[in-house]
């Protein structure tokens, strides 16, 4: 698999990951190796524009297709394979940690002290499992989506990926705009002149949270590298958590054994998936090419 192509993959997992409940397109890019160094590609990016661009480009059309491909499953399929493609996503979580623990320790020796950061980043993100819990079922009718929502969703999500552990969709479902957000870009020719306003108000709502929150994270990652990646560590736990006990609570009726299989299978084909892919994408070249001048 080329550099290239690797990365259009990786851009499309984190972008589907911003969309599909109960998961963190952040998390999916801190599991991938790839979130400091799109943070740094970012926030220098015009202290190298050519390398940067050609780093970060790829990532952002598979995000944006990813982003566009599951917004029409969601919509059309995917309440019927909702567990089936989690159990996927979460092979791809599982199979990255080895190489998330690389990247944690940064070649120091292992400090039992970061494990405090592991457990407060657990708490944090758990607890946020706790609400969906408590209130993720408490929906009224969508509201409509006026420009100043649409900004605000485009907000929400750009804040689920530069803050891993929290879930786009869980924020979009409590303020009722979920469906109405999906139903802005699925069904995008039906009045066009006004989804193309609203897109632009959610790119809108991207930048404004995107550049302060990065060079935020930026700081605290240079200057807390260890304990914020045990910190996200924690967090990667407690979603691999919330969504199985979402997809249990989901269940309750009982899975089929066959079905049972299934998941087996597409879990551990996320685990292969997430090994060759981090052979593919050859993290090290990545954060060199990120951060290299």
């Amino acid at each position: 698999m080329s550099l290239l192509l690797s990365k259009l993959l990786a851009g499309f997992v984190i972008g589907a990951g911003a969309i599909i409940p109960g998961l963190s397109g952040g998390i999916l890019a801190v599991s991938m190796g790839l979130y400091q160094p799109t943070i740094e590609a970012v926030t220098g990016f015009f202290k190298a524009p050519k390398k940067n661009f050609r780093f970060l480009f790829p990532l952002g059309v598979g995000g944006i297709i990813g982003l566009v491909v599951f917004m029409f499953l969601i919509k059309h399929t995917f309440a019927k394979y909702q567990t089936e493609v989690i159990a996927l996503f979460l092979g791809l979580v599982v199979g990255s940690i080895p190489s998330f623990f690389k990247e944690a320790n940064d070649g120091k020796p292992f400090n039992k002290t970061n494990l405090i950061f592991a457990f407060l980043g657990f708490a944090f993100a758990f607890s946020l499992v706790l609400l969906d819990s408590f209130t993720g079922e408490a929906q009224t009718a969508s509201r409509e989506l006026t420009p100043m929502l649409s900004a605000l969703a485009g907000a929400i999500i750009m804040m689920g990926i530069v803050l891993p552990g929290v879930s786009t969709s869980f924020i979009l479902i409590n303020l009722n705009i979920y469906d109405s957000f999906l139903n802005t870009f699925t069904n995008f020719f039906s009045d066009p002149g006004r989804n193309i306003v609203l897109a632009l108000f959610a790119g809108i709502g991207v930048l404004v949270v995107a550049v302060p929150m990065l060079f935020l994270v930026r700081k605290v990652l240079l200057k807390y590298h260890c304990q914020s990646f045990y910190f996200l560590f924690g967090v990667l736990l407690a979603t691999l958590a919330g969504c199985v006990i979402k997809e249990i609570q989901r269940n309750s009726g009982g899975i089929a054994p066959i079905r049972i299989v299934i998941l087996i299978v597409l879990l551990a084909l996320g685990v292969v998936a997430s090994f060759f892919m981090d052979k593919a994408t050859q993290k090290l070249k990545l954060r060199q090419e990120a951060s290299a001048n």
